[in-house]
């Protein structure tokens, strides 16, 4: 107890202690003396550059704090301002404030300090930071558990920092004490509630206009009511967040818009829900975090890495939340897509490009953390630079977005990282040097056609072609053409079929002719006027072709898709150089030649495989699509650039490729001889000389071109496939072995070649402004260089190897344009100016951007040639000589110095005429310049007429040629003859003159060769030796040949027999045949074309007949021959006919059978069950002979069983009771009221009534009364029963009928009860039970509505009181009558309703007859037998009062023996029988149901019929005696009708539910009708005539429409294909019958001569039409074009095959050996003709004038060369040494004879007297000189000194 007490105390003194301290505690430290900052975003770990970027508005600006005491908190956990320098962009703010202790320390417990705090500033990037820039003065006061800070607002936008306290060490706190915020606090007992089961989930979701984020949750199982505590927290950094939002509630779910503020688009989202006791307090328990959710835009991939390989990859942007829609045209959100560089240099080239610059987000149901995406396609962009592997990062920016939600938002950007791949060239280089994608050397000295470059990723060629390019001493080879090809697009840069120094490239573009050319395909550019022709594809590689005299140097660059899979002379694209040739060189190079006519030049086989380029675009900052939109909500979903491949050139260029364009329409690429730039070819007609293209102007006796002799033998359908004869492809190869060395033949040295070559090219303005870009290139350039001088022997080759330093030049500086740092670039603006402008203009030009822009007087792209410079001409094409029978004289090659591709490059034309001896100008021409190269063009030739030209020693014509480049400077003449080489044979001498051949015609003024035809005649030729002025007849002339079928000739009895014979004359003459004999109704054309109506009567197995035919030409030369065609039966059995096969050749004689009706097969021999069709639309299909029947059921009838049959029309019902007629069937309304029965049978039984007679008139009152007193009859009796509607009564019970008493069964006396009309059905009636005239307290009982006295369907409408009675409506659409009696048809209504009417007056003439209303339809009928009503089709209602049928009944039998007289008033008599009368119905039904005979009734003879009588309008009380008549019937029916006292006459009251005046009412309906309706009757609308339903809208079409047609308005029928007739009943033929074919029966057609089938679809020609041939009649084809003949089977070719070639297809001649070309006008001589000579005929040259031998090779001297001299041209002799003169009979001394010595003989001088010597240089002295003198002349000594005398025989004294 005492330590109890112990314990007590302690415990109090420390309560006492802990109070005293709380006293002593500041007021500041409790709840109420501070406030707390929990912005998590005042944490130091917060980066604050985010918020700048996405919400500037949520940066944390302490400015305009309130100063006061402030505690922190972060996430709700004790925090502190830290004590350290906080670097910038932290906490939340951009200048973070810290506390600055100053080498202080915090206070103590209840201890307060005074310190201040540091601003952290950087004023800009790059300088030094402060960390106390600005200082605030901060009191702090230690609370014991956390501090307390006396802030004051900042200066600017600075913000207080914060960081997480340490927390307490585990298990400080005392037992019993948990931790709250970090403090010690006792633990209260509480209940704890579960924690959730499973992780919240977080949603978005579309509510209305706004988009909410759920969280949702499954409570934990508990038995107390739980609710739930959600914390809405987002990430702020790198694991830490900040809490947003807080809720309890007791949903299980938590919702929270996104509005842009505290729930933003970009941030990704947590939510944590802790559950708790409703109800009780503490009883939370531990929370349950979600997973992170993003809000915004995220792509399918975080990164993309791609490579620079043209692959496309498809990138998906989806959206996590709901995306808005405005309507139901604008959903979704635009998104602009970009492509950055993260580097933040500008690149010129993007890195990527995409294919859509805009995407439409769309919105899609939210799954898979989708609510919608948008796609596009991303790739590499091939940049064809080395800049290693970059960065490029991809953004979606929303547009145009009218949410808040959506404004300035920045999506997270894509990071892409392209990959370099490698790019590369490949040269081939003057004869050639090639150099190889990786960089290997090596030379290629044969000629044809090799695959240069061919791409294994892709569908990418190219083929090169070289030719000999005319080395002195060596055979070289240089490029002359290039063709690639990519995809099914093929380009060609072509001039090989022309000739070395005077042709230029010939550009083609062939691309597929289905395509458009958008931009999307190959292009062409020029540079330097045509010397530098780049084509660029698609895929950014090219072909580049620098031409030039000699040919051309090509360049062809490698894409990096190509990268490791090349293949040809280029190597293989893989870095190693090692690989790039295999085998030795030889074998490498032969591996990849190409077979004549299978390159590029010749044909492209098609690509299937057409793959569809899909268009990409920068996308970089400040693009704009070209594309323009309707709409700018709706973006555009793709480019139409190509930015995903570079193709920049610095080279100024024109885009040239419209010019070059051929489209291929579907076919293969067929040989195309028509480029861009048409060359001259050698002779105007495709000739040999053209297609083997003779070199011999440009050879000069030192090398000259192969010839033929070497090469392959050629057919002519080889030379079909070849755009033109590449010689070069078919010449025998061997290897060359090309042995160099130096000195050269010209004495040319390494040491002058290699100085040569270093100042053209180290030292030209390529080599030295791209020094540094070329490096160790140049050097091979000068080696190259070197192997060119040395092989060619020329200096003019020295400059041939620039055009490749400016290509490495191009290629280098794009390679390097993104290293900025390199030094080799050098200057690069310096380097663009030097390509753009070579050799910066020669000062001759301004630089511009476009290239050279020239002084005046300059020209070239580079300004490097004078204008006014005169031009040189050397010589004329084939020595200024044309024969125009041989070339084309209308422009001649002219070859010179200096040529110049000018304006002003024209050329003049002098005509020489031949006058008095000599040849004097005459008009002067300019003609058009064809500028060819430098040292070649052609000129035009003005036109000449022969019309003045006779044939003598004068040419043809003369020119003088004369070329300027300017239009001022004239080169000097060079003279043009132009002769007639048939007749004449000219020299190019200065005399002009010809010589006349001898074999010879001149006719007309025209020279013909001997044996020449006669154009118009080939029975007149030249014969010189008969006349050589007039045509001679042609003595040898062979007849035609006669071309027999392949096989025999075939036909079948009944057939139209076609046959074309064929025939050819050798001399090519016009053709006729001619029939002698043969069967009868056989016609042969003079064409050849043999037609015979073969009889039917053939019945043999096989019959033959034979037709005798003679073959003429135009020169009567004729053939005889006999054609024999046999003849086989036709094989169709049943009565088939045969009908020709036209699969099959014309003559085979196969035919088919055209089968009657019943009939199928081959032959026509099985039967054809029609059955298996069922045409039967009901009932059985039967078989007949002649094809089948149908039996019909019951109720439908017709040839197929579609017919309906009306059994109403015989009507089967009782009397009075409605039949309804359906398809096939029928059905019978309820029995009248009263009866029963089915409504074919009604019975009723009925009391006998009495028969009281009237021999006078009564008065109505009279008579009915009496009705109701008298006895019923008791006898019963048979009679023609009306129908019950045709009355008034009722139509749901039978009626019966009694027979009058007293009158025998048997009597033939047949009385009506009813007298409205006679009943079609007899019926035997029994006694009725019951009055049907009274009801109860006497009141008539059938005079109203309730009967249903009207046709169904018809309203019924009550007369108001006091008028007793109904009115009928108007009769249902479609039927006709007066609304009791309602008929299909208007004129049996009408019939109907008379004769009732007659009838019933008849029998009721003691009945009252009032004076009736006018009938609007003119049908007029008696409504009853006592009262006549108002009837017959009017549309108005009928009024009907009571039914007085059975005392009229008994009245009539009494007196029907008398004579009654009208009444005056009334005018009722009584009818007299006079007659009997059969009636209409065809049976009579007994009370027992059976039908017996119909017996014969007795009928009254009527009167003539007047106008029925109005109804009786009033009761039997208030009727009275006599009431007079208005006279007109003014009134409206049922309307009382009174007349005035002045004659006149005054209508009552409309009825009850009408409006009017009485004469005209109307129905009143309270409700207005609808459409289709009107008031018919009081407050009831009623369909208009012609609709039907409860809406009206169904328009009734009566009878129906039958077979699925449509009622489409009142009584109009819409019928289905197959049927018509008013009402689709005529099913005919349900596809029409074709070609004229009428249908004649149901899917029967009557075809036309010709035509056959079902439906005569079936066109079956007498003829069978070949190649392609239409029949478009049964005797006449339509054939295609190229094609003629009755059955297309000849050939046109225009114009005519030449030399006995036959057309066998259109334009195509099939040529004999020895002929080739488009018409075999080219012969072959193999090996090819000499010395100029032609080629005319199969291995026969015609020989220039001074050569012969069969070709051409020996010359001919007219006088014979003698003294050993030997004839080596024509008329020239070589001559042997020591001899000379034209025919070397002039000696020849190499040394001049002396001192008038004579040559004499070869080195022979014949010296004068006194000289001798071979020179005659020796003196001669008659006697000899003495002592030594010497003779100098004849007989003249020199002596010596000291001698004299004439001997110098005297010695002189000295």
């Amino acid at each position: 107890m005492k330590s109890l007490g112990n314990s007590l105390r302690c415990h109090l003194l420390m309560l006492f202690l802990a109070a005293q301290a709380f006293a002593e505690q500041a007021p500041e430290c409790f709840s109420g003396g501070h406030r707390t900052l929990r912005n998590p975003y005042r944490s130091v770990d917060f980066d604050s550059t985010e918020i700048q970027n996405t919400a500037i508005q949520d940066l944390v600006c302490d400015h305009s704090l309130a100063p006061g005491w402030y505690r922190f908190k972060i996430n709700n956990k004790p925090a502190e301002m830290p004590t350290s320098c906080v670097e910038m962009n932290h906490c939340g703010t951009q200048a973070p404030v810290w506390l600055s202790l100053k080498g202080k320390s915090l206070p103590g417990p209840d201890e307060v300090l005074h310190l201040s705090a540091c601003a952290t500033w950087q004023f800009f990037r790059g300088s030094t930071k402060d960390c106390c820039l600005f200082r605030i003065p901060i009191t702090i006061r230690n609370c014991g558990d956390f501090l307390l800070y006396y802030l004051q607002p900042t200066q600017g936008c600075m913000g207080y920092c914060a960081q997480v306290a340490s927390t307490l060490a585990p298990g400080f706190c005392p037992s019993g004490e948990v931790e709250v915020n970090g403090r010690c606090k006792a633990a209260l007992p509480t209940a704890t509630s579960p924690s959730l089961m499973s992780r919240p989930l977080i949603d978005s979701e579309l509510i209305g206009h706004g988009v909410y984020l759920r969280c949702s949750f499954v409570p934990p199982p508990s038995s107390h009511s739980l609710g739930f505590h959600v914390v809405w927290a987002r990430h702020i950094g790198h694991s830490m967040k900040a809490e947003i939002h807080r809720e309890s509630t007791l949903k299980t779910f938590s919702l929270v818009e996104m509005d842009g503020a505290h729930f933003r688009l970009g941030e990704t989202f947590l939510c944590s829900v802790s559950t708790f006791r409703v109800n009780v307090n503490h009883s939370r328990s531990s929370p349950r975090e979600s997973e992170a959710f993003y809000a915004g835009l995220k792509f399918s991939v975080e990164s993309l890495h791609i490579a620079e390989n043209g692959e496309e990859h498809e990138v998906r942007v989806h959206s996590t939340v709901p995306l808005p829609c405005y309507d139901l045209n604008q959903c979704g959100v635009p998104l602009m897509l970009g492509v950055h560089d993260p580097d933040g240099f500008v690149h010129e080239v993007s890195n990527v490009a995409l294919s859509a610059c805009q995407v439409q987000l769309r919105p899609t149901d939210c799954r898979e953390g989708s609510c919608g995406q948008a796609s596009f396609f991303i790739t590499a962009v091939t940049d064809f630079t080395r800049d290693g592997n970059r960065i490029s990062l991809i953004s979606s920016l929303p547009q145009n977005s009218t949410w808040p939600l959506w404004k300035s938002y920045i999506p997270a950007a894509l990071k892409v990282t392209v990959q370099d791949v490698p790019t590369s060239i490949c040269y081939s280089l003057t004869d050639p040097h090639v150099i190889t994608l990786d960089g290997r050397n090596y030379d290629n000295h044969q000629t044809g056609t090799f695959v240069l470059y061919r791409s294994l990723a892709r569908n990418f060629e190219v083929h090169a072609r070289q030719w000999n390019c005319g080395s002195l001493h060596h055979a070289a080879a240089c490029g002359c053409g290039v063709a690639a090809r990519e995809g099914n697009d093929v380009a060609v840069v072509d001039m090989c079929n022309g000739q070395r120094q005077e042709t230029r490239p010939k550009v083609t573009v062939k691309v597929p002719g289905g395509e458009r050319s958008d931009g999307r395909r190959v292009r062409v550019l020029e540079s330097h006027q045509g010397k530098k022709v780049t084509i660029i594809f698609p895929s950014g590689a090219f072909i580049r072709a620098d031409v030039d005299d000699w040919g051309m140097s090509l360049s062809v660059r490698a894409p990096s898709v190509d990268y490791g899979n090349t293949q040809g002379l280029c190597g293989t694209f893989d870095g190693n150089i090692n690989n790039d040739i295999h085998d030795d060189l030889h074998s490498f190079i032969e591996h990849w030649r190409i077979a004549p006519g299978e390159s590029l030049f010749d044909k492209t086989p098609p690509d299937p495989r057409q793959e569809e380029r899909r268009p990409f675009c920068g996308c970089q900052k400040g693009y704009r699509s070209e594309k323009k939109h309707r709409s700018s909500q709706t973006p555009p979903s793709d480019c139409h650039a190509e930015d995903n491949v570079d193709y920049t050139s610095v080279f100024p260029s024109l885009d040239t490729t419209m010019e070059y364009v051929k489209r291929l329409e579907g076919e293969q690429i067929s040989p195309n001889v028509s480029f861009g730039h048409s060359s001259k070819g050698r002779a105007h007609h495709f000739n040999v000389r053209n297609e083997f293209r003779d070199d011999r102007l440009l050879s000069n006796d030192k090398f000259r071109r192969q010839t033929m002799s070497a090469s392959q033998s050629i057919s002519q359908a080889d030379l079909e496939h070849l755009a033109y004869f590449f010689p070069e492809d078919h010449l025998v190869k061997a290897p060359l072995q090309v042995q160099l060395g130096w000195p050269t033949s010209s004495g040319l040295t390494s040491s002058k070649a290699l100085e040569l070559c270093h100042v053209t090219l180290s030292n030209s303005w390529v080599g030295t402004v791209c020094r540094g870009l070329l490096g160790r290139r140049l050097e091979e350039a000068v080696n190259l260089c070197i192997l060119d001088l040395q092989l060619k022997d020329n200096l003019s080759w020295d400059e041939a190897m620039l055009p490749y330093l400016t290509n490495e030049c191009e290629r280098l500086l794009l390679e390097n344009r993104a290293q900025r740092d390199n030094k080799a670039l050098g200057h690069p603006d310096e380097i663009l100016t030097a390509l753009r402008c070579p050799n910066f203009c020669y000062g001759n030009g301004e630089c511009t951007e476009f290239g050279c822009q020239c002084h005046p007087s300059f020209s070239s792209y580079d300004c490097s040639k004078t204008v006014e410079q005169p031009v040189e001409l050397l010589n004329l094409e084939n020595g200024g000589l044309c024969d125009l029978r041989t070339f084309d004289c209308q422009k001649v090659r002219v070859f010179g110095l200096g040529f110049i591709e000018s304006p002003n490059l024209s050329c003049h034309a002098t005509r020489l005429k031949y006058v008095t001896g000599a040849w004097l100008p005459g008009e002067k021409q300019r003609m058009k310049a064809t500028f060819l190269s430098s040292k070649a063009l052609d000129c035009g030739l003005p036109s000449l007429s022969n019309a003045d030209f006779m044939m003598d020693d004068k040419s043809y014509a003369r020119w003088e040629i004369r070329v300027t480049n300017d239009g001022s400077q004239y080169s000097l003449a060079k003279v043009l003859t132009i002769y007639d080489g048939i007749c004449q044979v000219c020299a190019g001498s200065h005399s002009g003159m010809c010589r006349l051949k001898e074999r010879t015609c001149n006719i007309d003024g025209m020279c013909f060769a001997e044996g020449d035809s006669n154009p118009g005649s080939p029975c007149l030729h030249c014969d010189p030796d008969t006349s050589k002025f007039t045509w001679s007849i042609n003595q040898v002339n062979r007849p035609p040949t006669f071309h027999r079928p392949q096989g025999e000739l075939r036909t079948f009895a009944g057939e139209n027999f076609v046959f074309q014979l064929a025939a050819s004359d050798p001399e090519g003459s016009a053709l006729l045949f001619e029939l002698v004999s043969g069967p009868n109704g056989a016609i042969l054309s003079p064409a050849g074309l043999l037609i015979w109506k073969v009889p039917s009567t053939f019945k043999e197995e096989l019959t033959q007949s034979t037709f005798h035919l003679t073959l003429s030409d135009e020169c009567n030369a004729q053939s005889t021959l006999a054609v024999q065609v046999h003849v086989v039966p036709c094989g169709c059995q049943n009565g088939g006919t045969c009908a020709t096969d036209f699969s099959f050749p014309a003559g085979s004689g196969k035919y088919l059978c055209v089968c009657p009706d019943g009939k199928q097969g081959n032959l026509c021999h099985e039967d054809v069950d029609k059955c298996l069709s069922t045409p039967c639309a009901e009932g059985t299909c039967i078989g007949t002979d002649g094809g089948y029947k149908c039996s019909c059921p019951e109720g439908l009838t017709g040839a197929t069983c579609r017919e309906d049959i009306d059994e109403c029309e015989r009507t089967p019902c009782f009397p009075g009771v409605h039949c309804l007629n359906s398809y096939g069937s029928y059905n019978c309304g309820p029995c009248p009221q009263g009866m029963q029965g089915n409504g074919t049978h009604c019975t009723a039984d009925m009391r006998p009534p009495t028969i009281t007679p009237t021999l006078g008139p009564r008065t109505v009152k009279e008579v009915l009364m009496q009705k109701l007193t008298s006895p019923r009859p008791s006898v019963q009796f048979a009679k023609m029963v009306p129908r019950a509607e045709a009355f008034g009564l009722p139509q749901a019970q039978p009626t019966t009928r009694r027979r009058p008493s007293g009158i025998s069964p048997n009597s033939g006396l047949e009385i009506d009860t009813a007298g409205g009309g006679i009943a079609r059905d007899p019926v035997e009636v029994g006694p009725p039970k019951k009055s049907s005239l009274m009801q109860n307290s006497g009141k008539l009982a059938s005079a109203t509505c309730s009967s249903r006295p009207c046709f169904p369907g018809v309203q019924c409408i009550n007369r108001r009181p006091p008028h007793v009675g109904y009115v009928c409506g108007r009769c249902p659409p479609g039927l006709h009558g007066n609304g009791r009696i309602c008929m299909k048809s208007a004129e049996a209504a009408f019939n109907h309703l008379s004769h009732q009417q007659q009838t019933a007056g008849q029998r009721t003439r003691s009945s009252l007859h009032l004076s009736a209303l006018p009938s609007r339809d003119n049908i007029k009928h008696l409504s009853q037998a006592l009262l006549v009503g108002r009837e017959g089709g009017t549309g108005r209602r009928e009024v009907d009062t009571v039914d007085v049928r059975a005392t009229s009944a008994f009245s009539n039998a009494a007196t029907h023996r008398s004579n009654v007289t009208p009444s005056k008033g009334f005018g009722v008599t009584s009818p007299k029988l006079s007659q009997q009368a059969t009636p209409p119905s065809p049976r009579q039904i007994t009370q027992s149901g059976r039908a017996t005979k119909p017996r014969q009734t007795v009928s009254t003879r009527t009167k003539p019929w007047t106008r029925p009588a109005w109804p009786l309008k009033t009761t039997l009380g208030s009727l009275p005696e006599f009431m007079a008549p208005c006279p007109e019937q003014p009134c409206f029916p049922g309307v009382r009708c009174n007349t005035t006292s002045d004659g006149g006459s005054r209508c009552g009251r409309c009825p009850v539910g009408f409006t009017g005046d009485g004469k005209m009412c109307r129905a009143v309906c309270k409700h207005t009708c609808g459409r289709n309706m009107e008031c018919a009757a009081p407050d009831t609308c009623r369909c208009k005539a012609g609709y039907a339903g409860s809406d009206c809208q169904t328009a009734i079409c009566e009878p129906q429409c039958t077979n699925k047609g449509t009622c489409v308005a009142p009584g109009v029928c819409q019928c289905p294909d197959g049927f018509h007739g008013e009402t689709c009943q005529e099913a005919v033929c349900r596809l029409p019958c074709e070609n004229g074919g009428t249908c004649t029966g149901l899917q029967t057609c009557s075809c036309p001569y010709g035509f056959v089938g079902p439906r005569c679809e079936t066109l079956v020609c007498s003829r069978h039409c070949h190649n392609g041939g239409r029949c478009v009649s049964p005797d006449e084809c339509s054939c295609q074009p190229g094609w003629s003949g009755p059955s297309c089977e000849t050939a046109l070719c225009g114009p005519v095959c030449l030399n006995g070639g036959l057309c066998i297809r259109p334009d195509s001649c099939e040529c004999p050996g020895g002929f080739y070309g488009t018409r075999c006008q080219n012969a072959i001589c193999t090996p090819p003709c000499k010395n100029g000579g032609v080629c005319t005929r199969n291995n026969v040259c015609w020989c220039l004038q001074g050569y012969t031998g069969r070709r051409c090779e020996q010359s001919v001297c007219e006088h014979m060369c003698i003294n050993g001299g030997r004839c080596v041209g024509p008329d020239v002799c070589d001559c042997p040494s020591g001899w000379q003169g034209k025919r070397c009979d002039k000696p020849r001394c190499e040394q001049k004879c002396l001192n008038g010595g004579e040559c004499v003989g070869p080195n022979t001088c014949h010296c004068p007297p006194g000289w001798h010597g071979m020179l005659c240089h020796v003196p001669h002295c008659q006697q000899k000189c003495l002592y030594g003198s010497r003779c100098v002349r004849p007989n003249v000594c020199a002596c010596r000194s000291g001698l004299s005398g004439a001997l110098c025989s005297r010695k002189l004294s000295i």
